[in-house]
């Protein structure tokens, strides 16, 4: 990489244009702003690799739509764009792993044996035993981080009825954690 003039960190779209020699064009001018957008994705996802992947993925972008590129001095902002785009894209399609409430409870159940807070492992068998119409709700909410409007599309259902359910499921599990201790919630083991 060639240091730029002290006078001037970054230099400028027709200055590169000038410097670039003929027939290189578009493919050159990309080149050259290669720094510029690593620097903007670095600042943005405060990692280098996944700069690298981001700048990657946005010249890659703005190739395949290089023809709307109409004025060569609008580039830089114009892939610095697509880079913060990019970027967004990235977080887009980062998904959370949903597991099935079924499943649920065989990992409360380990889990449960380990916990040695009673508290605890009385609030996590009064969560079992909610009825699956309030306790859907209530993990969806507390432990998914999922917004009323997104329980209501997804167990299609209106908001209200997600903020009734809501609230009915969490005064359940509050009579079931003070009804009894958390030995009495927890499995029995048989003696050997």
């Amino acid at each position: 990489m060639r240091n730029l003039p002290s006078q001037s960190p970054v230099s400028s779209i027709s200055e590169r244009l000038r410097r670039a020699p003929a027939g290189a064009g578009l493919t050159q001018l990309f080149e050259s702003l290669r720094p510029d957008l690593l620097r903007f994705a670095q600042w943005l996802a405060r990692d280098r690799s996944i700069a690298e992947d981001i700048v990657q993925e946005a010249l890659l972008r703005a190739w395949r739509s290089r023809d709307a590129l109409k004025d060569p001095a609008a580039a830089r902002a114009w892939l610095l764009t697509i880079v913060r785009r990019e970027h967004a894209r990235l977080y887009e399609r980062k998904r959370l792993e949903l597991v099935c409430l079924d499943d649920a409870v065989d990992i409360a159940d380990n889990a449960a044996s380990a916990a040695t807070d009673p508290g605890l492992l009385a609030l996590r068998y009064g969560i079992m035993k909610l009825p699956i119409e309030y306790r859907e709700p209530l993990v969806m909410q507390v432990l998914g981080g999922f917004s009323t409007e997104e329980i209501a599309r997804e167990l299609e259902l209106t908001a209200t009825a997600v903020l009734t359910r809501l609230f009915r499921a969490r005064r359940k599990l509050r009579d079931l954690c003070a009804a009894g201790p958390a030995a009495e919630a927890a499995p029995r083991e048989e003696p050997a």
